[in-house]
């Protein structure tokens, strides 16, 4: 496993993270194709291979997903470093604080490694937000603050907001089809955060196994324009490619989108699990011998990949919805 550091701090994080989103989720197929015990054996069998990140969200099924979690890491705790969010909703001071203790007991654990404003709130001013996650540092309730889904002037202003501590990271959406979101990251904070990326595959798009023939059936994918009829006919070259690449490398094709991901900046790649075969395709794929210059080759691919957007009137509601589930 390869390792990189939150923001300026000297804590070593692996480049492959356990996501789990998935967990308690029914719109992924929660309690249909997989469940509980394979849940808990992939994140253990994760924590085996080297990942030390696991990252959840009090939204996630409900706080079924802390739950599970903090059943996944007993007897292993010293080994992990747990990050959660809170929702937006929960973002005033008071409702920050309570959201954490309510998180800290479904996860079964003394303190949160890293805590996490899930998505910005305009209602909300941000410094309150900041002061409740200052004080819970203080207090030793949580050791990291980071933000998910802020653009580098929020950032900046939640910041701003601090007295004593720094902001480590933030997740957003990146993959090598989604990449505006890092990217502003990686131009305006450099090395200084920790750009933590969500959604690396793409929903499964860069695993290679969707195409026009085979679409996907579930809700939240059909949800998602990149599945449209149109962009699943632009993305076929680089889909192409990076199946020559893994025939090459004799490895699977989610890693090597995975892995072209990790070598460009401070980038953790947060993959969902369901099971203990995702657990190790998705750690091993930092390993994949994937050179600079096939990197590179893969990102200039995606530049000349043109998508197709939906409508205003379609998008907004659809980013309406991905609010409330990411």
């Amino acid at each position: 496993m390869r390792y990189t550091t939150l923001g300026k701090t000297s804590e070593r994080v692996s480049v492959i993270a356990v996501g789990t989103w998935q967990i308690g989720s029914r719109e992924w197929g929660w309690g249909r194709g997989y469940g509980e015990e394979q849940v808990v054996q992939a994140i253990k069998r994760s924590v085996e291979l080297g990942v030390n990140l696991i990252d959840t969200a009090e939204i996630y099924g409900g706080g079924r997903s802390e739950e599970i979690v903090g059943r996944a890491i007993k007897g292993i705790r010293d080994s992990v470093l747990i990050a959660t969010k809170v929702w937006p909703t929960h973002a005033t001071y008071d409702g920050t604080i309570k959201a954490c203790e309510r998180s800290l007991r479904r996860l079964n654990v003394d303190v949160i490694d890293l805590y996490q404003v899930h998505w910005p709130n305009p209602l909300i001013p941000i410094s309150s937000t900041m002061r409740a996650m200052e004080r819970l540092v203080n207090e030793g309730k949580v050791r990291y603050i980071g933000v998910s889904n802020f653009s580098p002037s929020q950032l900046r202003r939640a910041q701003e907001s601090l007295k004593s501590q720094e902001i480590v990271s933030n997740q957003v959406k990146y993959n090598l089809l989604e990449r505006k979101a890092a990217e502003g990251v990686f131009s305006t904070f450099g090395d200084s955060i920790t750009v933590l990326a969500y959604s690396p595959l793409a929903q499964g798009l860069l695993t290679g196994k969707y195409s026009v023939r085979r679409r996907p059936k579930d809700i939240v994918r059909g949800l998602n324009q990149l599945f449209d009829t149109t962009n699943l006919r632009r993305v076929e070259p680089l889909i192409q490619k990076m199946r020559e690449l893994a025939e090459k490398k004799g490895c699977d094709v989610s890693q090597i989108a995975l892995r072209a991901l990790i070598e460009r900046g401070k980038v953790v790649a947060i993959a969902g699990v369901k099971d203990e075969n995702q657990a190790e395709l998705n750690a091993l794929a930092a390993e994949v011998p994937l050179s600079p210059a096939e990197v590179d080759e893969l990102f200039r691919t995606v530049r000349d990949i043109k998508l197709a957007t939906l409508l205003p009137m379609v998008r907004t509601p659809l980013r309406m919805v991905a609010a409330l589930t990411a």
